[in-house]
């Protein structure tokens, strides 16, 4: 190290003296005019420059010389003996793995700078395949689905048919209990059942003489004109009788005809008004006993 501090001082100085004897050997310049020399106070303002050259040119040898005595440039200098020689390999060893480390990472920076993006047709397949995964997705849940609904509408139908076969066991075990309380009751209260039967026909034939009397009284017979000239006979309490036996003997089709000539109409009109028959929905030659069950 002090053979290149010594080659360096060397270079400088010579330098330096090489512009000393260029700046005071500098050769006087004629005037154009006359061919003589320049004025003094151009010559006071050249002495004045290489004054201040040359201060800052010894300056500029003097911080040299500070900096070549420092070492301030140099990695291992003479004040570092303190350091072993594995210490210098080991960070010799550091720097190299750091360029090289930062070179591979400079060319992985480039090599993803030129990658290729995929192309269109990549994509495509990707998003059908995922597509494909999840429709197979919702076609299994759709199938649980379906299989729990089958199972559920398979026991609500067990239930229905469960549930149907106890309402019929029910009525089935109701009608026997009537038909046994009536049976007991027959066989406890033969006597008395018998008297209540009597009761009733005798109150049943004595209703029945006094709706007669009744129509003979306020719906005397009325005569019916039939085919223009011959006439019939029509009597309210006949009237009533079609429609009960007719309601009583075919409960299905409960409705007579309203022939001409067989019933008198002021007659059919005032069971109509007095709500106790009425027509037909579609045909007003039919009339029925209204049911008043319902």
């Amino acid at each position: 190290m002090s053979q290149i501090q010594n080659a360096l001082q060397n270079i400088i100085a010579q330098a330096t003296q090489s512009y000393k004897d260029v700046a005071t050997k500098d050769p006087v310049v004629q005037s154009s005019d006359d061919k003589t020399a320049r004025g003094e106070h151009l010559d006071h303002i050249l002495r004045a420059q290489q004054k201040e050259k040359k201060e800052l040119w010894n300056k500029l040898h003097s911080l040299e010389n500070k900096r070549i005595n420092d070492q301030a440039n140099a990695v291992f200098n003479s004040k570092a003996d303190g350091i072993s020689s594995s210490a210098r390999n080991q960070l010799h060893a550091l720097m190299f793995e750091h360029r090289e480390i930062n070179s591979l990472v400079a060319a992985e920076i480039d090599k993803i700078d030129k990658m290729e993006c995929g192309s269109d047709d990549i994509l495509e397949i990707e998003f059908r395949d995922d597509l494909d995964r999840q429709i197979k997705q919702y076609k299994s849940l759709i199938e649980f689905a379906q299989q729990q609904l089958d199972a559920t509408v398979s026991a609500l139908r067990e239930d229905t048919i469960v549930l149907s076969e106890c309402e019929k066991m029910y009525s089935a075990l109701k009608v026997a209990e009537r038909k046994a309380a009536q049976e007991t009751y027959f066989q406890l209260y033969p006597e008395e059942l018998r008297k209540e039967q009597e009761i009733w026909e005798s109150q049943y034939k004595k209703d029945t003489h006094d709706l007669i009397d009744l129509l003979e009284e306020f719906y005397p017979p009325h005569t019916v004109e039939v085919s223009g000239e011959s006439r019939k006979t029509c009597e309210f309490k006949t009237l009533l009788e079609d429609l009960l036996n007719q309601s009583v003997d075919s409960p299905d089709d409960p409705y007579i005809k309203l022939v001409p000539g067989t019933y008198w109409p002021p007659y059919v009109q005032t069971l109509v008004k007095g709500g106790i028959v009425k027509y037909h929905p579609t045909d007003s030659t039919l009339i029925r006993v209204h049911d008043f069950a319902h």
